[in-house]
């Protein structure tokens, strides 16, 4: 408890000195233990550090935190248990204590972060259902990675659900708000398959700031990181940084050049900070996790394929050249939610193209 309760004091202070400063003095413990004095003669300028530290009002704070956390049911994990996370414990800047909610085990082979824009479009929302649809065909499933904000995080975290995947949400707050609020009972749905994750006090809001170092956390939880659809700055962006800081693998889905919601996956892959990925089995064979044997997605041998619905679209596009999705989904009978994974499948595989205005052609 007093290990916590000491990890909790650093809390807003950085996590990489915070990190140097436990370790020089053997543990969390043996940093307070030691004394205000003792820290400063160590670490010149640390005033400010060690008088938060070891200030009755800190505490006093942090003793109410943890006290809320254990009365809610979270899980209370500092850097020196052995349920910490292996691959975030291995980032220099791996914040001291995490509270978590949930039963996902962190020791699992395979996480993945899939991460992009708030403010996504329908293509970047399609990519994002083939990717995690094609993971879930995997014999050994990853788990997926992000952080519960509206758009690529919020679709990422649904569709993982949907496919039987488990996820984890990384949060920028505390618990006691749950932001989005509109995330609320997605939240719910994730601790009961996978686990939420926050290294801020429960009574922290959503400072915009917490949620660029929450990203850190999003890319050290994972084995690779996947950059679903950017502009030219966004969120996403600074995972992928973090995840090639950290030596991890890091992709992007590559867009139109004048499509500015793919702005930045586009430059994070001429910058070399990224691989392409045109989908799952991109990701997929880059990390060797297709040595199971698991089906992969975005396989078409036309017609004779067996899907009726891929047919009868051929059909109608080698008919109808130049028609939008509404076009389609009337000609062949069909709702317009039906046609979103067909249509991304069959244009990767090469049988369809779609131009300008959004209109589909046959090749």
């Amino acid at each position: 408890m007093r290990t916590a309760i000491v990890a909790r004091c650093f809390e807003g202070l950085e996590t990489a000195g915070a990190r140097q400063m436990a370790e020089a003095f053997g543990s969390i413990d043996g940093l307070f233990d030691a004394g205000a004095k003792a820290v400063t003669e160590r670490f010149p300028g640390t005033e400010r550090i060690a008088g938060r530290l070891f200030s009755p009002c800190s505490w006093a704070a942090a003793s109410r935190d943890i006290d809320w956390a254990l009365e809610h049911g979270l899980e209370i994990t500092t850097l020196e248990d052995d349920s910490y996370p292996s691959r975030l414990k291995a980032c220099p800047d791996a914040p001291l204590m995490l509270y978590s909610k949930g039963r996902c085990n962190f020791e699992r082979s395979r996480f993945i972060a899939v991460v992009g824009t708030r403010a996504c479009t329908q293509w970047g929302r399609r990519y994002c259902e083939s990717v995690v649809e094609g993971l879930s065909r995997l014999g050994v499933k990853p788990v997926v990675v992000s952080g519960l904000a509206l758009g690529i995080d919020t679709y990422a975290h649904s569709f993982a659900l949907r496919y039987g995947l488990d996820t984890v949400a990384v949060m920028g707050t505390g618990f006691d708000t749950i932001y989005p609020h509109s995330n609320e009972q997605l939240a719910e749905q994730i601790a009961r398959h996978g686990a939420i994750v926050s290294e801020f006090s429960p009574f922290t809001p959503s400072y915009p700031i917490n949620f660029v170092r929450r990203n850190r956390i999003i890319a050290g939880l994972a084995d690779c990181t996947l950059v679903v659809e950017s502009k030219e700055k966004g969120g996403g962006l600074i995972t992928a940084k973090f995840a090639m800081d950290y030596n991890r693998g890091v992709f992007a889905i590559p867009g139109r050049m004048d499509d500015n919601t793919f702005k930045g996956c586009n430059r994070i892959i001429e910058d070399n900070i990224a691989s392409m990925a045109t989908g799952p089995d991109s990701v997929i064979r880059a990390m060797g996790w297709d040595e199971d044997g698991g089906r992969l997605p975005l396989s078409y041998d036309g017609p004779a394929s067996g899907d009726p619905l891929k047919a009868k679209i051929l059909g109608w596009l080698r008919a109808h050249p130049e028609s939008d999705m509404a076009d389609i989904a009337a000609g062949v009978g069909a709702q317009l939610q039906q046609l979103a994974l067909p249509l991304l499948e069959m244009e990767l595989a090469g049988a369809i193209g779609l131009g300008a205005s959004n209109k589909y052609f046959a090749k």
